[in-house]
């Protein structure tokens, strides 16, 4: 897995991130909530900080509504 400089402590809610891995499979056997699970490449803002991870939403650029919207990793996002 890519590793990348996303640092927690500077990290707050309201930043704008890039998904830049998923760790392991847990999107797999489940069915999205919203439009679809997120994928690599995806901007989102994170909503909230759970402190060892972050609720991020992803919204479709120029539509009104929620593409995606589930908790990640530090170790997989990146800031924009």
């Amino acid at each position: 897995m890519r590793q990348n400089k996303f640092v927690i402590a500077i990290v707050k809610q309201y930043d704008v991130v890039r998904v830049t891995a998923i760790r392991d499979e847990r999107f797999a056997s489940q069915s999205p909530r919203y439009g679809r699970h997120p994928i690599a490449g995806d901007v989102g803002t994170i909503v909230e900080d759970y402190g060892n991870a972050f609720e991020v939403e992803c919204c479709e650029r120029g539509k009104a509504g929620t593409l995606w919207l589930e908790a990640m990793y530090p170790d997989e996002l990146e800031v924009v």
